[in-house]
């Protein structure tokens, strides 16, 4: 971990009075460690690979040498920047721009999920930097809107993000798009072996420049885990966030998308404003989503791992983990949105007996320290002797005890205690006074004796429900016996009235005449 210079005002570098009077306006007026140690060698031309934690100010340290260095006078791409989110994208456009507007530098966003028309027409308006994502960018270039002969800075913002999400492959294409005399910069948190090999093989003699051992995160955030139940989770997010000052803001943290769908829904219905954020949200609603979370119009904003990469609000004061994280990187990025800029934050995480193996094993990997936590009660109620949670165990022991009870007062006392509407047929019975019909068993647990046999014998019975079922048939036959009084031979028929047709349709006289001669032959 390297000594960062004592250094308190961003007056010490030429980075041009444009550039300075942006910095200021940002509210910025110190420089953070990874700022003190990579700006200098930035200016230089020197190629840089940085690690530094997350929230600690990596986008002006690559951004403010590299729009002090560019010529607005081009109308060619001269810078790149790739990140592997669309939000993250988002967001260090946002700050380039306002490093490069007092400059007349121009800037294009390229990212996937919207069309591409707008990108392609900023393209052609002679933007310098471009800062998008790995697949949109091959794409704008295989569809020749895009290219970098005169490209001379490429930065790579959170790289093992891109490590792992299986982005390298395209970092590797398109560093060899560029000319070879670029100056490439890295910045992430961590750096993998497979993430060290390529920075190695894209750079140029390197300044290696760390101001974490490891991986770690700044002193700002305090950090905090409540044991819970898997179906007390809900409640203790709710918990959380009710019990909050109003000022404040959450970002929740999940796996799947699937767990952010389910939880959003949950979240609705309370009195706090909350939105949900994942790969599944096409770019309008995304960006939509994200700006209102910039505004404050949201409380606490649900959202992926993918999405912890591109969240750059500085007023998030508490990161909870509804889930617990995978590994300790993950760990770090997620917590690194709150304690931004100098500011206090609060990392909260929810877990369950499930999931306390892979805590412990985050614990371990930590080199700081976790405290455990109570959780909070809801406002207006005081909160369960055991703290809140209730296993399931606990639960079916007490449904046994009451059971037990229950049956110590005897069938009698536990069917009074219920409404009449809700009692059987035997209960109303009893109430009445009558006696109550039996079912198999009476309430002492005797057998019903079994019923008499019948008298005379199985033939008997048999032969006596033959006889009921002929009755039955005689009783159904007023239709036989209706045309049994009809003239069964052909001579009779003839008594039949002239022109009567079988199928109700009356015939023509001449046809009538004729049979009746045919007939009398």
């Amino acid at each position: 971990m390297d000594a960062p210079p004592e250094i308190q005002s961003f007056d010490h570098w030429e980075l041009g009075a444009d550039v300075l009077e942006a910095i200021a306006d940002m509210g910025i007026s110190v420089p953070t460690p990874i700022q003190a140690l990579a700006i200098g060698p930035a200016l230089e031309g020197r190629d840089i690979i940085a690690k530094a934690e997350t929230g600690t100010g990596k986008t002006l340290a690559f951004g403010a040498p590299m729009i002090s260095k560019l010529d607005s006078g081009r109308a060619t791409v001269l810078g790149l920047v790739l990140c592997p989110t669309r939000e993250l994208a988002q967001q260090v456009a946002g700050v380039l721009e306002k490093l490069g507007e007092k400059r007349g530098l121009k800037v294009a966003l390229v990212v996937g999920g919207e069309p591409m028309y707008a990108q392609i027409d900023a393209l052609k308006g002679g933007a310098q930097l471009v800062v998008g994502t790995p697949g949109r960018v091959l794409d704008l270039h295989g569809q020749r809107f895009l290219s970098f002969p005169w490209t001379e800075v490429v930065v790579l913002d959170e790289a093992d993000e891109m490590l792992e999400i299986g982005f390298l492959d395209d970092v590797r294409k398109i560093l060899a798009l560029t000319p070879d005399e670029r100056q490439t910069m890295l910045f992430s948190a961590t750096f993998p072996p497979d993430l060290l090999s390529l920075a190695r093989e894209g750079t140029r003699e390197p300044a290696e420049i760390a101001t974490a051992k490891g991986v770690a995160t700044v002193t700002t955030i305090q950090q905090r885990y409540i044991e819970v139940d898997d179906a007390d989770r809900t409640w203790a997010l709710i918990d959380l966030i009710e019990g909050s000052e109003p000022d404040d803001v959450f970002l929740v943290f999940c796996d799947r998308r699937t767990e952010v769908d389910q939880l959003i829904r949950k979240l609705e219905r309370r009195p706090f404003p909350c939105k949900a954020l994942h790969g599944g949200y096409d770019q309008p609603s995304r960006f939509r989503v994200m700006s209102a979370f910039r505004t404050g119009e949201v409380k606490a904003l649900i959202a992926t791992d993918v999405a912890s990469r591109g969240i750059d609000v500085h007023h998030v004061t508490h990161v909870v983990n509804y889930s617990v994280p995978r590994d300790v990187s993950d760990y770090t990025h997620r917590i690194g949105r709150t304690g931004r800029a100098g500011r206090e934050g609060m990392a909260i995480t929810l877990v369950t007996p499930q999931a306390r193996r892979d805590w412990e094993s985050i614990r371990r990997q930590a080199n700081w320290d976790i405290d455990p936590m109570e959780r909070p009660g809801r406002p207006g109620r005081a909160p369960r002797p055991d703290g809140g949670s209730r296993s399931r165990e606990g639960a079916r022991e007490g449904s046994r005890e009451r059971s037990r009870d229950s049956r110590g007062r005897g069938g009698d006392a536990r069917r009074d205690d219920r409404p009449r509407r809700e009692r059987g047929s035997r209960d109303r019975e009893r109430d009445e006074g009558r006696a109550p019909r039996r079912g198999r068993g009476d309430e002492r647990g005797e057998r019903r004796p079994a019923r008499p046999a019948r008298e005379g014998g199985r033939e008997e019975g048999r032969e006596a429900g033959r006889e009921r079922t002929r009755r039955s048939e005689r009783d159904d036959r007023p239709a036989r016996r209706e045309r049994s009084d009809r003239p069964a031979t052909r001579e009779d028929r003839s008594d039949r009235p002239a022109g009567f047709e079988r199928r109700g349709r009356r015939e023509e006289p001449e046809r009538t005449e004729r049979r009746a001669h045919f007939e009398r032959r």
